[in-house]
Order: structure tokens, then C-alpha cells, then sequence
């Protein structure tokens, strides 16, 4: 028995070693220092000797395939992990995205670009105003001591000699002074500290970056230098189609809060009178419908039917009722409406600016028209003039005239374009050109 065992040992010693990891659950301790490996099924009867180190080998191994396991599994967790967060980042650039492009995010975005624009243009164009305005001073400096020197070397103060010499020292001076306004010299006031109130600072700079946009330009301020005539240009093509846009979105939300307004306050005794008479003309409808004998509730009630149920209601019927309930989106309004809302805004301005300027009414309302309608030739602007107090919060308000003014004027013209456009609808329609009176 003992040769038969080993022969069957040697024969399937190396299968057993390949079965090892599959039948390790089979130990059998039979001593301390002899392990044997049982083999279960159809070698019942092998017996395989195990030493300790192989078993402690086996385990070892299990261990480490253990510990590699939860790394091979956290792969695909990071790997998840990482898809999660580049949904997220999807998630949150097509929310600011959408954001951007709503009318909110219009509004926000072409105050930030305006704001942008002035901290640039101040940047770049201030050193170059201050440096310009003080080649002026010296140069006026310059002149005084000449006159003085002038007056003091004569001997005898001829008026003849006298005069000529002043002339000609002046005429230098007035061609340095053509020259300097030419670089940018707007005749900045300087006080004694040597301090001038600039035209470069920062409202101006913002109402510069407005008028670029809105493609206004004033030509009272313009850039000099090389670097700001580039950013200008690069400045324009950005930010007036992203005006433009602003403007659109702008005009038809306010063109739809007019609309509301005049629908429900300045239209509510004309939709008041309007119910009335579609009550009255149902009543009669409903009459018409009912037959001669009525029921005393009938003679007590003459707008009401007995007999409402069984006959079903005409298309007039049907009509009248929906024009109880008036949709302020369908409602149109009147181009003189418009024309007057304009017409007072501009009166409005009139009156501001030439309280502030001096200017004559006339003057101030061609500045407000010329400004408006974007034409801005630019020979009467707010702070222009050198005798002008507080430059900078009249260039604030005249910013904020600029904007709330042109999204005004798009929206008149978006209430007169649905005007124009109803008023021809229903012409086509008398005509029988238009078959439906809600085409277009």
C-alpha cells in the first residue's frame, strides 16, 4: 500500500500543487511536525506531504493578493470620482453660461466691461495727460519770466518797443499752446498746489468706454498714445455687438413691463367700459338663443337662460367671454404714447443739463437728441467747459442718461414696430389681402 501511495504521489504531486488554491479549505492537521494535504473526490486516498512553510508561504500570498485588491477596485472609483467632477464643471459652465447670456447677466456684464474699459483707458491715457499738462505750465512759466525780464532790462518803457516784444513772446506761446492742445491739452485748470482736475480720471474714462459702445462718440476725449488707440479698437469690436445685444434684451423686457403698465392702470377704465359692453351684447346673444316662453326666474333675471345647457353657446358667445380676461402681451400701444414718453425724457434732460452747463433749453435739448440717436458730434458735452464744477459726478450722471436713455429708445421703437405692424394687419385684413387677422 505504501508503494502504490507513492506511486500515485509522484503521479499527481504537480496536480495537486495546481489545485492548492482551490482545495485549501481540505487541511487536515494530523500532526504538528507531518501536515498533510487531502485531496477530496477521486483521490480520496492521496495524501500529500505539507511543511509549515509552505503553509505559511500560501498565506502570505493570499495576503498580498488582499491587499492589492482594494487598489484594482479603487480605479474605477477614482476613475468615477473624476467623471462626477467633470459633470460637475459642465454642469456649472453651462449655468454661468446661461446666466451671461440672460438679461440680468447682460446688464452685469456690459456694467463690468464699461467699468473694465475705464480703469484701462485711465491707465493708459493719464500719465500721457499729466505729462502734456505740464509741459503747458512750464512753457506758461516760461512766458511770464520772459515778460518780466522784458520789462525789467528796459531802460526807458516804450510803448511802441514795449508792446512788440510782449507780441512776439506771446505768439511763441500761443504756438506751443496749439501744439500741446493738438497732443490732448483740453486748458486743464491748475491750482496753487500744482494740482489739475483732469479729464482722464476715472468717470470720464467710464464715459469714454460708453460712448465707444454705444458708438456715440463725443471726439471730446480721445486717446493719444499708440497703446490706447489699439485697446480702443480691440475694446469696439467686443463690446458693441455685446451692447447691441444688451440693448435688445433691455428693450423688450422694459417693452413688456410698459405694456403691462399701461394695460392694467392707464387702460383700466377703457377695459372696464369694454367688459360692459361684451356683457351686454352676451345678454342679448343669450336671448336670442332662448325661446319666447320663459320661467318667471327668467323675467326676474333677463341675462340669464333656462334652457343654457341644452343649446350650445355660438362662436360670438365664445368670443365675448375671452375678451373678459385682456392678455397685456396682445395689447398694442399707441405711437403718440411712445413719441410722448421720448419726448418727455428729453425734455427731462434739457432742463438737467442746462441747469448745470448754462446752457440755453435749446442748447440742452439738441445735446440730449444729438446724444440719443447716437449721432454725438460732440461740441457740447457736460464738463466740457473749463469754468465746469464737479466734472465728475455730472460724467456719472450723464453716463447713466447715456444707458437708461438708449434702452428707452429701443423700446419705443420695439412697441412702435408692433404698432406699425398690427396697423398693417389690420389693413390686409379689410383689404382681403390677410385672411387671418393674427398673421405675421
Amino acid at each position: 500500500m505504501s508503494e502504490i501511495k507513492s506511486k500515485k504521489n509522484g503521479k499527481h504531486v504537480q496536480f495537486a500543487e495546481d489545485k492548492l488554491e482551490h482545495c485549501y479549505q481540505s487541511l487536515v492537521f494530523e500532526d504538528e511536525n507531518d501536515l498533510t494535504f487531502h485531496i477530496p473526490g477521486i483521490y480520496d486516498n492521496v495524501w500529500i506531504p505539507i511543511t509549515n512553510e509552505y503553509i505559511l508561504n500560501q498565506r502570505r500570498n493570499e495576503l498580498l493578493h488582499q491587499q492589492h485588491k482594494p487598489g484594482a477596485d479603487q480605479q474605477p472609483t477614482n476613475a468615477s470620482l473624476q467623471s462626477q467632477r467633470m459633470a460637475k464643471c459642465k454642469n456649472c459652465c453651462k449655468s454661468l453660461t446661461t446666466f451671461i447670456f440672460s438679461r440680468v447677466g447682460l446688464c452685469l456684464l456690459v456694467v463690468a466691461y464699461a467699468f473694465g474699459g475705464g480703469v484701462v483707458f485711465q491707465f493708459l491715457e493719464g500719465p500721457h495727460e499729466g505729462a502734456v499738462t505740464e509741459v503747458v505750465q512750464r512753457r506758461l512759466h516760461i512766458t511770464v519770466e520772459k515778460l518780466f525780464n522784458t520789462s525789467e532790462h528796459a531802460k526807458v518803457l516804450y510803448q511802441a518797443n514795449w508792446t512788440s516784444m510782449a507780441r512776439r513772446i506771446l505768439e511763441d506761446y500761443q504756438q506751443e499752446l496749439v501744439r500741446q492742445t493738438k497732443r490732448g491739452y483740453q486748458g486743464e485748470r491748475v491750482d496753487d498746489d500744482g494740482n489739475s482736475a483732469k479729464q482722464w480720471n476715472f468717470a470720464g474714462a467710464i464715459l469714454y468706454a460708453i460712448t465707444v459702445i454705444t458708438t456715440i462718440g463725443y471726439g471730446h476725449i480721445t486717446c493719444k498714445t499708440s497703446y490706447g488707440k489699439i485697446v480702443t479698437m480691440i475694446y469696439a469690436i467686443f463690446g458693441i455687438p455685446l451692447m447691441l445685444l444688451c440693448l435688445a434684451n433691455i428693450g423688450s423686457t422694459m417693452a413688456d413691463a410698459f405694456r403691462f403698465i399701461y394695460c392694467h392702470v392707464c387702460c383700466s377704465y377703457c377695459n372696464m367700459v369694454k367688459k360692459r359692453r361684451n356683457l351686454r351684447a352676451l345678454q342679448s346673444v343669450e336671448l336670442s338663443h332662448n325661446p319666447p316662453s320663459t320661467s318667471a326666474t327668467s323675467e326676474s333675471l333677463p341675462g340669464l337662460s333656462t334652457n343654457a345647457t341644452e343649446t350650445p353657446p355660438s362662436t360670438n358667445v365664445v368670443e365675448f367671454v375671452d375678451n373678459f380676461n385682456m392678455d397685456y402681451r396682445k395689447t398694442t400701444i399707441p405711437i403718440s404714447v411712445t413719441l410722448s414718453l421720448l419726448s418727455s425724457y428729453l425734455i427731462l434732460g434739457a432742463i438737467l443739463f442746462s441747469e448745470w452747463e448754462g446752457w440755453r433749453f435749446l442748447d440742452g435739448a439738441y445735446f440730449c437728441f444729438v446724444t440719443l440717436a447716437t449721432i454725438g458730434l460732440g461740441d457740447l458735452v457736460p464738463g466740457k467747459s473749463i469754468t465746469s464744477t464737479q466734472v465728475e459726478g455730472k460724467l456719472v450722471i450723464c453716463a447713466l442718461y447715456v444707458l437708461f436713455g438708449l434702452s428707452l429708445m429701443a423700446m419705443c421703437f420695439n412697441l412702435m414696430q408692433e404698432e406699425v405692424r398690427a396697423k398693417f394687419r389690420r389693413l390686409g385684413n379689410k383689404l382681403g389681402i390677410i385672411d387671418d387677422p393674427n398673421f405675421w
